[in-house]
């Protein structure tokens, strides 16, 4: 789609939400022939660490047979690289800028519509397990569902939201294990259940660091450490740094990948109780991740400090047995915001028209899709980076350093060469995706303006708790500095 269609595009939709609430051709099915939906976000998951995207390690047997019977797609990106606003994103299938909650303060407006607000709103009952702290309800995004439980074990669950902020949350969740809760939550609740559809919404933390994975995941990877390294505190371990051993580095590697295989294995035990009931018959199964996680790649570790591809490319699966051809892949770019529009098509729910994803489902019938950017942005804090993917490219403006790079990602898929200047003269690719970035931002703007949604909330967050983001690395760069401008200029990586 070209630009001008795509403004085009943007402004009608926008104004038509002012006389209109909802969008599909699909006609209504009976509430027995709606599928089970079941939504699975892996915190912190990077999609070349999983079988079914190449990696040599046996870490994800679960996902990777649901690729297998399903439909995997290889070009996937968040919006971001954090947590709060990747699921915003996920929920309301609008780009960060434009649903608002770009900082840790943010909470998300009430006016906005959920996935779990328009599936409850058609007939389904709608269930949340979270284990991470921006998931908590103080963000909003728990907006729609029938019951929302914590799955954190160091929080305490009776804090009010007052209490919550105060309390040293990410401290503690750093370090929390959530994935036994989870499964022993998920088991309370589906003794429970009823024929009714249901809309199951699986927020799995334990791949995010620390990374602790029981120890005979650790044996499976790594048997042969005699290392002294951990991955505990993570963010301040003054152990793992660039100039870490390739050994010791290898062995944070094999924590990672336990953590994975680890949360595999909790997701294998949900969807094998499910199984035994008849409810994966007719379910829509999604496995996605939030963002992706640095190690040193562009000389940092952790994430939300850069839009590099580590930290934005995410798996992206949809299993449906009913619907779907087994075992196709999907070299279209996809992007979070695409995820609602395209559950609620396969589900045959009217959706909201005001949403910036589309529907992916063409693609399920082999059907070419016009290409579309994926708009990028890390707004936390002081930070004002933007960037535009393609298949093709990435073009990334850090507004505050007045610096920008481009990444040609078919012959440079790691973004190791900044090619914004070839042959002494400008890249003329370059100008153009700078071109593309400033109209795509620029629209985004006008659909915020013209939506007319509230803007976010402000969940009061103390000033002791900003420090304590502040000394995990959730300002900046990895050292709480802003060291991602001149990686991002430079490209530089770590030869691990």
């Amino acid at each position: 789609m070209s630009l001008s269609l795509h403004i085009a595009r943007t402004y009608l939709v926008a104004a038509t939400l002012l006389s209109s609430s909802c969008g599909s051709s699909s006609s209504a099915p009976t509430p027995q022939t709606r599928p089970d939906i079941i939504l699975i976000s892996i915190d912190s998951l990077r999609p070349d660490h999983l079988g079914c995207y190449g990696y040599k390690r046996n870490t994800s047997p679960t996902i990777d047979r649901l690729a297998r019977e399903g439909v995997r797609f290889v070009n996937a990106v968040s919006t971001t690289s954090w947590t709060l606003p990747a699921h915003a994103a996920l929920f309301t299938g609008l780009y960060d800028s434009a649903h608002g909650v770009v900082n840790i303060d943010d909470q998300l407006a009430d006016e906005h519509l959920t996935m779990a607000e328009i599936l409850r709103n058609s007939g389904y009952q709608t269930v949340g397990f979270y284990g991470g702290p921006f998931l908590h309800p103080t963000y909003g995004l728990d907006q729609g569902f029938d019951a929302y439980f914590s799955c954190m074990t160091k929080v305490p669950e009776d804090a009010d939201e007052q209490r919550y902020r105060e309390f040293p949350v990410h401290d503690a969740s750093h370090q929390d294990i959530t994935g036994p809760r989870t499964l022993d939550r998920f088991n309370q609740w589906f003794s429970t259940i009823s024929p009714q559809p249901f809309f199951l919404f699986l927020h799995l933390w334990d791949v995010h660091y620390d990374y602790t994975p029981p120890k005979r995941f650790i044996d499976l990877f790594d048997p042969d450490y005699t290392g002294t390294i951990t991955a505990d505190r993570y963010m301040k371990n003054p152990d793992i740094t660039l100039e870490m051993s390739q050994r010791d580095f290898e062995h944070v590697l094999a924590l990672y990948d336990g953590e994975i295989r680890f949360t595999d294995e909790i997701l294998g035990q949900i969807l094998k109780k499910l199984e035994e009931a008849g409810r994966l018959n007719n379910a829509l199964v999604i496995v996605t991740s939030d963002h992706g996680e640095e190690f040193f790649e562009h000389g940092a570790k952790g994430h939300q400090t850069s839009l590099f591809e580590e930290v934005v490319r995410v798996p992206l699966i949809f299993y449906y047995p009913q619907r779907l051809k087994p075992g196709l892949v999907i070299l279209d770019q996809a992007r979070l915001i695409d995820v609602l529009p395209t559950v609620l098509e396969l589900a045959q729910v009217n959706w909201p028209i005001h949403v910036q994803g589309r529907d992916l489902s063409p693609v399920f019938e082999r059907q070419k899709l016009i290409a579309e950017p994926a708009l990028l942005e890390l707004l936390v804090f002081t930070q004002r980076i933007r960037g535009l993917r393609t298949n093709d490219y990435k073009v990334l403006v850090d507004q505050n350093l007045g610096q920008t790079a481009f990444y040609d990602l078919r012959t440079d898929p790691h973004e190791l060469t900044n090619t914004t200047v070839g042959g002494g003269k400008e890249n003329p690719t370059y100008v153009r995706a700078l071109a593309n970035l400033g109209e795509v931002t620029k629209q985004n703007n006008a659909y915020r303006e013209l939506t007319l949604v509230a803007p976010p909330k402000k969940a009061t967050i103390s000033n002791s708790m900003k420090r304590r983001l502040e000394s995990l690395g959730y300002v900046g760069g990895p050292n709480g500095d802003s060291s991602h401008g001149q990686t991002t200029q430079t490209g530089e990586a770590k030869n691990h």
